[in-house]
């Protein structure tokens, strides 16, 4: 069952269940250009790549998972195919560290 703060979001073509932190949360994250994500709320730093950084500003912006593919498939010209899969693997890493 996700938390209070946590957006459970239903994937309508595979009929997955994905729970996203909210912006709210996120927003706890600060990130910087050099790949490190700081958790003020836990203290914790992350390594993160380029891509999982856009996702996460997005994220923090209020965006939905299906925008965060749909914005990520145009800025690195791959198809959904590609993108998606990375991108729930991304959101079930953020909910374990976001937790």
């Amino acid at each position: 069952m996700p938390a209070m703060d946590d957006a459970a979001v239903i994937d309508t073509e595979t009929q997955m269940n994905t729970t996203i932190p909210t912006p709210q949360r996120l927003k706890a994250f600060v990130l910087n250009g050099g790949g490190h994500a700081f958790d003020t709320r836990t203290g914790r730093s992350y390594g993160i790549n380029p891509t999982a950084q856009v996702a996460i500003l997005m994220l923090q912006d209020g965006a939905s998972r299906d925008e965060v593919i749909g914005r990520l498939m145009d800025l690195c010209a791959e198809p959904e195919s590609v993108i998606a899969p990375g991108v729930d693997a991304f959101l079930e890493q953020m909910m374990k560290v976001a937790s």
